[in-house]
């Protein structure tokens, strides 16, 4: 019987940008998704008006079924996440979040990947002295991430670029950035940077090294499955 995977984004399914990526990288695997999205219910409007950040609020950012971008509260999130894994955990064999975001650990009984824990072991296994480049999807969130990654490397610098409304050019420009002040390593913290991302970042860098959210995800599930 084929094992089922099911997706658990902080946004809307399906996620059309992200999954299919994902199965790519584990394609020969015999395997059936499904998926669901904390905000699967809720209309624009009222994503807007009820789930909108506050004054210190962490800030995620996600995208919506029809492709666009949106900003909301983690506080306000995690009960709505939090529930669509519940539904997720009677229909699948392991759960993957679709979010690179710290989450608290959610009572399943079938096993829950989280891709920021992933990033975080990889990050635990580098031993790198030199700059490092770590980007985010919004300016909102640069105080956060200082944070988060200061435990692991010690030069960092922290780049907003939102993966859902820049152009491949504005990567470009990033990477020609990366080259000129010499950064070898960057980590992409963030599911909705897309391999078409990554790889202009590689080319117009100098061909550094790279680590992805949602690559990192998708070899996990591969050993799991």
């Amino acid at each position: 019987m084929r094992p089922v995977i099911g997706f658990a984004t902080i946004g809307q399914s399906p996620r059309t940008d992200v999954v299919p990526e994902i199965m790519k990288i584990i394609e020969g695997y015999e395997v059936l998704f499904v998926e669901a999205g904390a905000l699967d219910d809720l209309s624009r409007e009222e994503i807007e008006k009820n789930l909108r950040p506050e004054s210190g609020d962490t800030v995620y950012v996600t995208r919506l079924r029809d492709g666009s971008e949106v900003k909301i509260s983690k506080k306000k999130l995690i009960p709505l996440l939090e529930k669509k894994i519940w539904e997720l955990d009677k229909k699948v064999d392991l759960i993957a979040i679709l979010c690179s975001g710290e989450f608290p650990d959610f009572d399943t009984i079938k096993p829950v990947i989280y891709p920021d824990k992933i990033l975080k072991g990889i990050a635990s296994s580098i031993g790198y002295k030199s700059r490092i480049a770590i980007f985010i999807p919004a300016e909102e969130q640069v105080e956060y991430a200082y944070k988060k990654w200061g435990e692991y490397f010690e030069n960092l610098i922290v780049i907003p670029i939102s993966p859902y409304t820049s152009s491949l050019t504005d990567f470009e420009k990033i990477g020609e950035r990366l080259k000129t002040e010499g950064i070898n390593l960057a980590i992409m913290d963030c599911i909705g940077y897309t391999d078409a991302q990554r790889n202009i970042i590689k080319k117009t860098s100098g061909n550094i090294r790279v680590i992805s959210t949602r690559r990192a995800l998708a070899r996990v599930l591969s050993e799991l499955i």
